[in-house]
Parts: C-alpha cells; sequence; structure tokens
C-alpha cells in the first residue's frame, strides 16, 4: 500500500506541478495580452465551463474508479472492462448534450454571468465538455488500477497544447478586440482536450486489450449510477451556489459605488491574478486525494480497515504538511510571487487575505476523498454546501459595502471553507473510528 499509493501521488504531483507551471506561465503573457478585461471574460468562460464540466468530472468518474478498485481487489478482470466501457458510452452521450447546450444558449449564460462579452468565449470552450466525457471514463479505469502515468502524460501535453495553441490564437485575434482574443485562448483548452482525450482512449486500448471481456449490462450501468447520481447532484448544488456567488460578487461591487469598468477591472485582478496563485496548491495537493481513493476503496471493498485507516492517516498528514508550507510560503513571499509571475502586484493583499482557504481546501478534498471511497457521500455533501453557502451569504453581506468590496468575498472564502474543513474532519474521524469499532 505504501509503495502504489505514494508513488502514484507522487506522479500526479509531478505531473500537476508541470501542467501548473505551464498554465502560469500561459496566463503571464496572456495578462499582458487581453489585460484585467480580457481576463475577466476568460474567467467568466471558465466560470461556465466548469458548471457543465460537473455533469461530466463529478459523479460519474469517482464511481468508475471506486468500482474499478473493488474489482482489482476481487481479481475481477472482466468488471474493470465492463465498467468502463458501460461509464465511456453514458458520458459520450452526457458529454454531447451538455457540449451543445453551452454552445447554443451562449447568450444566456454570458448575460447571467453579468459578462455580455463572453459569449464567444463561451462557445469556444463549449467542446471542450465533450472531450473531456469521452476520456474521462478511460483516465478513471486507470487510476482505479492504481496506474497514474496515462492521467500526469495527458495532462502535461494538454497544458503544453493550450499553452501553445491559446497563446497563438490570443495573439492572433488581439487585433478583434481583448474578448475575441479571450475567445481564442479558451480556444487553446478545447484543442487541448481534443489531443488529451486521443493519448487516453488509445494506451486504454493497448494496457486492457487482455482483460477478460465482458457484456455491458444495465446492472453495471446501475451500479455506476447509485455512486455517481449522489455526487453529481452534490455538485450541481454547489456549482449552482458557486455561480450564484459569481454573479452575486460582481453585482455587491456595482453597489459598492465601482463603476462597471472598475468593478470588471477588480473581479479580473481577483480571479486573473489572486486565484490564479491560490489554485496551485489546492490543485497540486489534491493529487494525494486521488491516489487514495482506489487504496481505500479496494481495501474497503474487502473488509481491510486496517489499511483504510493507515491510508487515511498517511494521506492527511502528507496533505496536512503540503498545505501548510505552501500557505506559509504564499502569506511571505505574496508581493514576491505576483511580480515574478505577472509584474504586477496589485493583487497582493486579495492573495495574502485568501490563504488561510487554500489549507482549508486542501484538508477538505483529502478528507472528502476518504469520506467517498468509504461510502459515506451525504457527509461530505453536507460539509461542502455548508462552506459554499456560508460563502454566498458573506459575499451578500459585506461585498456590497465599500470599506470591504472584494475582500468581503474572500473572508466568506475564508469562514465557509474553515468550517467545511472542521465538518469533514469531524465526519472522517467518526466513520474510521466507527468500522474500527465494528
Amino acid at each position: 500500500m505504501k509503495n502504489s499509493f505514494l508513488s502514484g501521488a507522487v506522479i500526479l504531483m509531478a505531473a500537476n506541478a508541470v501542467s501548473k507551471i505551464l498554465g502560469a506561465v500561459f496566463k503571464i503573457p496572456l495578462t499582458y495580452i487581453i489585460h484585467e478585461e480580457g481576463m475577466a471574460v476568460y474567467n467568466t468562460a471558465f466560470s461556465v465551463y466548469a458548471m457543465f464540466l460537473t455533469f461530466i468530472i463529478s459523479g460519474m468518474p469517482f464511481a468508475v474508479q471506486k468500482r474499478v478498485a473493488e474489482c482489482d481487489a476481487e481479481g475481477n478482470t472482466a468488471g474493470i472492462r465492463a465498467n468502463v466501457r458501460s461509464a465511456s458510452i453514458f458520458m459520450i452521450m452526457t458529454g454531447a448534450v451538455c457540449s451543445v447546450v453551452m454552445y447554443i444558449g451562449a447568450d444566456f449564460l454570458a448575460a447571467a454571468m453579468k459578462e455580455e462579452r463572453a459569449v464567444w468565449a463561451i462557445r469556444a470552450i463549449a467542446p471542450s465538455v465533450f472531450f473531456v466525457g469521452c476520456g474521462a471514463a478511460v483516465k478513471s479505469g486507470f487510476q482505479g488500477v492504481g496506474k497514474m502515468m496515462p492521467t500526469a502524460v495527458s495532462q502535461v501535453i494538454e497544458a503544453a497544447a493550450k499553452l501553445v495553441i491559446g497563446y497563438y490564437l490570443a495573439v492572433s485575434f488581439i487585433g478583434l478586440g481583448s474578448s475575441k482574443a479571450a475567445a481564442g485562448a479558451v480556444g487553446g483548452v478545447t484543442i487541448g482536450e481534443l489531443i488529451a482525450t486521443a493519448i487516453l482512449v488509445i494506451w486504454y486500448m493497448i494496457s486492457f486489450r487482455s482483460c477478460a471481456r465482458s457484456n455491458i449490462s444495465r446492472g453495471i450501468l446501475k451500479k455506476l449510477l447509485e455512486i455517481a447520481v449522489p455526487m453529481l447532484c452534490m455538485s450541481l448544488i454547489t456549482s449552482a451556489i458557486s455561480m450564484c456567488d459569481t454573479s452575486v460578487l460582481r453585482a455587491c461591487l456595482l453597489r459598492a459605488g465601482m463603476t462597471a469598468d472598475e468593478a470588471r477591472f477588480t473581479y479580473g485582478a481577483y480571479t486573473g491574478y489572486a486565484m490564479t496563485v491560490l489554485n496551485l496548491p489546492s490543485g497540486f495537493l489534491a493529487t494525494i486525494g486521488v491516489s487514495v481513493i482506489p487504496v481505500i476503496s479496494g481495501a474497503n471493498a474487502v473488509g481491510n480497515m486496517r489499511r483504510v485507516r493507515a491510508a487515511a492517516k498517511k494521506g492527511l498528514t502528507l496533505a496536512a504538511i503540503g498545505a501548510f508550507v505552501m500557505c506559509v510560503g504564499l502569506s511571505i513571499w505574496s508581493e514576491d510571487i505576483l511580480r515574478l509571475l505577472f509584474h504586477n502586484t496589485y493583487s497582493s493583499m486579495m492573495l495574502r487575505c485568501a490563504v488561510p482557504s487554500v489549507f482549508f481546501i486542501c484538508i477538505m478534498q483529502f478528507s472528502g476523498a476518504v469520506l467517498q471511497s468509504m461510502d459515506h457521500l451525504g457527509r461530505s455533501f453536507i460539509s461542502v454546501v455548508t462552506a459554499v453557502s456560508v460563502k454566498l451569504i458573506m459575499t451578500l453581506l459585506l461585498a456590497s459595502r465599500p470599506e470591504f468590496n472584494i475582500y468581503g468575498s474572500i473572508i466568506g472564502t475564508d469562514l465557509g471553507f474553515f468550517i467545511g474543513a472542521v465538518l469533514n474532519m469531524c465526519f472522517m474521524v467518526s466513520a474510521i473510528n466507527k468500522e474500527k469499532r465494528e
């Protein structure tokens, strides 16, 4: 367990580090090209994309990873292939529907996000949802058997394609305005997803051809959906609240006395600069939770609770130490980091104030992965909904006040995820101790 868990985590961490660096390298020149106004368009399109991506990555991939890990622990190679194939068909259909709806409804979605100029950017990124759907089940199948290298390779290649193609398109379209240049930048994401999906599918066809064949049945899909649907409902609710929070924040900035351009600039600076840096630690350490899912799911399936507790303890220690070190670094060198990456320290105070939320998010990510692997989806749901609801409420209460403005949302983020992390930890300790007593 020690070697497979840690080696998988290290592989994903390394890939995440490379892809995050490539992402930062992409955003550094991008901010110079499209500026804060263009970054507001870029991040608005990404917010819409993330909402639709919820249908693809929040439920079924975890279900596939969990079911494949259980089949692998039981020696059921036919079940591995059947689960991946069943999920792939379902997710390809779902991804196609989501992409079409996102493309057709781009005008409505841009208006709902209070950023009418994001229409073309939303349309440019819409096909990405379909491509993610084509490859997500395959990626989860690899992760379920503890093979993290395909995920790592595809992730790095996707980031590299996004960097090269997105930058080229942004430069090509800048003469048409910052909104069209932002659309070109997100178009690079779509092409990157296409390339990454092609790599995963080919790798899967080569790696799993020796697995025993099994007919796809309704029973397999039903078991997958029993896991995926609660996860999907949780993600839909939290994504809806988060999307509402984005819209509310923009409106609150206007009520705080900012002009439309000032609100767009402040929001773009926060999401384009501060949030770009803040997402690095949580994205980097999320790999620990991904790596521990097959270990805990497989051990839980065969009743090996000693292995469950050992993996949970080891992973939590690693996540907590990593998050703490990164948070200290961000607090001390916030201005230096922003100056190095963007030659702009306007968001340094925003970054410093939001640092506590990074630690709490990392703890929530790992403890949530443990709870979900042990079939305690409801408990994880309560924590996440509580966290994002507190964030939304605090944004409503504080962000419209001139003395707080954007910092009202930051305070809400820190408080919300602190409460969510505490709840998740209590739930995880309770679940592990209950299994231990039994």
